[in-house]
């Protein structure tokens, strides 16, 4: 009983500091972004134990990130995060008052928080609404190739099947090699995204074990940089790539 009285004014504290959660990420001239990225990604947690993570967004005044710069944007909610930890949970800041909403051409956060109570890695998706002066209705935006990973230390982890994965030459200009090394055969479903999470292609391999390397064209790609997500044997693995022309 001692416990529970210890830890029932923790977790409303816990509660409160996240409505309380001040932006702080420095997005410095983007139009638009997410912190942290993917590549960066969300801090590992530990089973049993409180965890927190603070996300930043800065919200642009127009759909110029999706290619449409006459769209002008009113607002955007963050609705949800698709698979997080049983014990996890999302919430934001609310300048307005749907939650976790934030006007366009503003900065924003949200916290998330909990006890995980199960480990594994966990992949998420971020679901935004995009409510715009071209649509009556919001339009959808998802971010993938999020992911938490809850350690328990009574668990022991099978060795990993894509041993590394390396792309070359980086910055690439008319193609890039990918490579890595596989412990075993299998399928895998390789995808490319911008850096504000559009899927920009995504393609199916046969991957055999050991050595195996796939040439892809870059040549009609825009320069800037991307991310390269492979799904294999239910692990996920990204690169960075830099695209010069």
């Amino acid at each position: 009983m001692k416990q529970l009285l210890l830890v029932i004014p923790f977790l409303v504290f816990a509660h409160f500091a996240i409505a309380q959660c001040e932006p702080m990420f420095d997005f410095g001239d983007e139009e638009f972004g997410v912190a942290p990225d993917t590549i960066q990604n969300l801090d590992e947690a530990d089973i049993n134990s409180f965890y927190t993570q603070q996300v930043d967004v800065r919200i642009p005044s127009n759909a110029g990130f999706a290619e449409l710069p006459f769209i002008a944007i009113d607002s955007v909610t963050l609705a949800q995060i698709i698979g997080l930890p049983e014990g996890l949970s999302f919430e934001c800041n609310n300048p307005l008052t749907t939650p976790c909403t934030f006007p366009g051409d503003t900065d924003g956060c949200g916290v998330i928080a909990g006890i995980p109570t199960q480990g594994g890695t966990y992949e998420l998706t971020i679901v935004a609404l995009v409510y715009n002066s071209f649509t009556p209705d919001p339009l959808p935006f998802d971010f993938d190739g999020y992911r938490i990973v809850v350690n328990d230390p009574l668990s022991v982890d099978d060795p990993v099947d894509i041993n590394e994965m390396n792309l070359y030459p980086n910055p690439a200009n008319n193609a890039v090699n990918i490579s890595l090394n596989a412990r075993r055969s299998g399928k895998g479903h390789l995808r490319l995204f911008d850096m504000v999470g559009k899927e920009i292609s995504s393609s199916n391999l046969n991957i055999p074990q050991g050595e195996y390397s796939v040439e892809i064209a870059t040549a009609n790609l825009p320069e800037g940089v991307y991310i390269y997500r492979l799904d294999a044997f239910g692990e996920t693995t990204t690169r960075r790539l830099v695209v010069l022309h």
